[in-house]
């Protein structure tokens, strides 16, 4: 869900911390701030030596896993968005990234399939996850072969039939729709995107992080074993709060924090594995609270450094340009305490992060 806001550091988030997590963030902050950022610095490319780090000190076999994502909207393609996360590749070459792609790109009115397919693989480069996102764009799911749903959205309105001209529904909750609804939307877009060229997904992402149980009975009837939708409402209370996706929210993943690791989630199609999206998306969060969530996630895994711990932040495909120099940032300052503390570090994909017994 792409919102442009403009946020400070969450006093919220900040509540929910440690002590001596928040204390290691502020001094890092200060350090970064007061030393400035010189334009090599900014411009330097990150290599596999400057993320990872031995494990030697601080680790007895376990990492701290990074997990940058992309929710791909399905609204547009635009130029400046496409090449900054480009720019992301360039900048940081040894950050995979996961993409939850998104096939109404390819049910617009005016879809030009070869062109679409040509924008979106020029962003993902090997080693990169092609997962799956799935908004509620009306043509879509007629495609798929199911009625549209014009409301409620998340603001708690119904979508105008002036609005659908071109498409409409990005703002209707998918959760809306039965399971068996759902599978045909799901097999639909799975399709879609391997005719293209993109494979076959093992992860989703569902629009608006609204995957309730027939959104997940839906996934996993269709094969996808990752789900990673569960979010930290904290981030999302200065933009949503007042709006009824924000109680929604509040309600299905209330369990949910920014060290929240992965776990198994039972449904009545199988098993899914829930990777919490702990560090939100870059629209809802600054680079200064990316770090601190960082930071609460090493003080996690120093506590038992035999075991994993996932630090999940993203963007929005459609809000790149804007949001992406947040992660960047990040990004950055993140490379700065792996390095000078050693810590046990790597970029991976959703495939890499262990399935909890």
């Amino acid at each position: 869900m792409c919102v442009q806001v403009v946020m400070g550091i969450s006093g919220d988030l900040f509540g929910r911390l440690s002590r001596a997590a928040f204390a290691v963030s502020l001094l890092t902050a200060i350090g970064t701030f007061g030393s400035g950022c010189s334009s090599q610095t900014a411009g330097r490319a990150v290599g596999e030596e400057n993320l990872t780090g031995d494990g030697g000190k601080t680790g007895d076999g376990g990492k701290i896993q990074l997990l940058v994502t992309v929710d791909w909207e399905g609204r547009d393609l635009a130029d400046r968005n496409l090449q900054a996360m480009r720019d992301l590749h360039a900048h940081f070459p040894d950050v995979k990234v996961v993409h939850f792609l998104n096939a109404a790109y390819f049910t617009k009115v005016d879809a030009n399939a070869a062109d679409a397919q040509a924008r979106i693989a020029s962003t993902i480069a090997p080693g990169d996850e092609k997962g799956l996102h799935i908004h509620g764009w009306k043509r879509l799911f007629e495609a798929s072969g199911v009625t549209f749903k014009n409301a409620p959205t998340f603001w708690g309105t119904s979508v105008r039939a002036n609005e659908c001209v071109y498409d409409c529904g990005h703002e209707v909750p998918i959760s809306l729709y039965t399971a068996p609804e759902l599978r045909k939307v799901v097999k639909f877009s799975l399709d879609k995107l391997e005719e293209q060229g993109f494979g076959r997904a093992k992860s989703f992402r569902c629009g608006g992080w609204m995957a309730k149980d027939t959104v997940r009975e839906a996934v996993a009837a269709e094969g996808l074993l990752y789900e990673e939708s569960a979010v930290p409402t904290v981030f999302l209370k200065p933009l949503l709060q007042g709006r009824p996706i924000y109680d929604w929210l509040g309600e299905l993943w209330s369990d949910t924090n920014e060290t929240s690791q992965p776990y198994t989630m039972t449904t009545p199609a199988g098993d899914l594995v829930e990777v919490p999206d702990n560090g939100a998306l870059a629209d809802y969060v600054s680079a200064d609270q990316m770090v601190a969530t960082f930071q609460a996630n090493k003080a996690a895994f120093l506590r038992d450094g035999s075991k994993n711990v996932v630090f999940s932040i993203g963007f929005h495909q459609e809000t790149a340009a804007q949001y992406l120099p947040r992660i960047e940032a990040a990004l950055e300052r993140v490379q700065e305490i792996v390095k000078r503390e050693n810590v046990p570090f790597e970029s991976v994909t959703t495939e890499a992060i262990a399935a909890p017994r």
